[in-house]
C-alpha cells in the first residue's frame, strides 16, 4: 500500500487518549456528496448539483481510488431518478467476452453455459442510473455496440436479434486520459464525445489534503457503525497523514483506516 515512500505506522497514528477529531456542525450529507470542504471538492460538489437535475450524460474522471464512484451515486441520488436503479459496472474487471451479455443479456442457448435467459444491466438499470465505471478499459468491439445504445436507446439480447428500448441515465468513468486513448486508436473519438458531454474531475487526495479530517471522521464512523470499534486519531497523527503522498487516494485512506 504504501511501496515506494515513508509509510505511516498505524500504531503511532492511533491515540485512543486523544478524542477524535470533532465532527464539522450542521453538516448533513443525505445525498452522499463527496466528503470535504477544500476548494477542490467544493467545485466539484458544485458540478454534481448543476448536472443531476438534468438527464445529461456524466464523464468521471480521475486517477483511482479518488472516489468517482461516490460521485456517480451522488448525481443519481440529486436526480429525478432517485427512486430507481443505480447499477454499477466495472467495464475493466469483466472478460471482454463476456461484457456484452452483462450489458444486454442473453436468451437461452445463447452461447455454451447460457441455461436460462437473463436480464442484462440496462434492462436492470430501467428509468434508473447505469454506471459504466472504467469506460477506458472497453474493447473496441463493444465501444461500438455501446455507441449504438447511446445513438438510439435500444439494445439486443445476445442470442436474440428484437430490438429493446431503454430509458437509463449514462454516468462513465475512467482513470484513463481518453484523448490520449483516442490518438493512439484503442478508443472511439465519436463515443468520447457522447459520454464527454458533462466532464467531472476528481481531485487526487494530495490536491486536497485539507479534507483528511473529514474522511477520518468518515470512516472511522463506518467502522464503528460496522462493529469493527472506534479509532481516534491525535492533531499530531493527522500531521503525519497529510504529509503522506497517497497515491491510492481516498481508498487507500479508508484501507488504512
Amino acid at each position: 500500500m504504501f511501496a515506494g515512500e515513508y509509510a505511516p505506522d498505524t500504531a503511532t497514528l492511533i491515540d485512543k487518549r486523544i478524542p477524535p477529531v470533532p465532527a464539522a456542525p450542521g453538516v448533513a450529507n443525505p445525498a452522499h456528496l463527496p466528503t470535504g470542504t477544500s476548494a477542490a471538492i467544493r467545485t466539484v460538489i458544485a458540478l454534481i448539483r448543476q448536472v443531476a437535475v438534468h438527464d445529461s450524460t456524466v464523464l468521471i474522471l480521475g486517477e483511482s481510488g479518488t472516489g468517482k464512484e461516490v460521485a456517480a451515486r451522488a448525481v443519481h441520488e440529486l436526480s429525478p431518478r432517485r427512486n430507481r436503479p443505480f447499477v454499477a459496472v466495472n467495464c475493466g474487471a469483466i472478460p471482454a467476452e463476456l461484457l456484452e451479455s452483462e450489458l444486454f443479456g442473453h436468451e437461452k442457448g445463447a452461447f455454451t453455459g447460457a441455461i436460462a435467459a437473463r436480464k442484462g444491466r440496462f434492462e436492470i438499470a430501467e428509468g434508473g442510473t447505469l454506471f459504466l465505471d472504467e469506460i477506458g478499459d472497453m474493447s473496441p468491439p463493444m465501444q461500438v455496440k455501446l455507441l449504438r445504445v447511446l445513438q438510439e436507446r435500444v439494445f439486443e439480447r445476445v442470442g436474440n436479434h428484437a430490438p429493446l428500448r431503454c430509458d437509463v441515465r449514462i454516468v462513465a468513468a475512467t482513470h484513463r486520459n481518453l484523448e490520449e486513448s483516442i490518438r493512439c486508436g484503442t478508443f472511439r473519438e465519436d463515443l468520447f464525445h457522447r459520454l464527454n458531454v458533462f466532464p467531472i474531475e476528481m481531485p487526487a487526495l494530495r490536491e486536497r489534503r485539507e479534507d483528511l479530517p473529514a474522511l477520518v471522521r468518515e470512516f472511522t464512523a463506518r467502522n464503528v457503525a460496522e462493529g469493527r470499534g472506534e479509532l481516534r486519531f491525535s492533531a499530531r497523527s493527522l500531521a503525519a497523514l497529510a504529509e503522506y503522498h497517497w497515491s491510492g487516494n481516498v481508498r487507500e485512506l479508508s484501507n488504512l483506516i
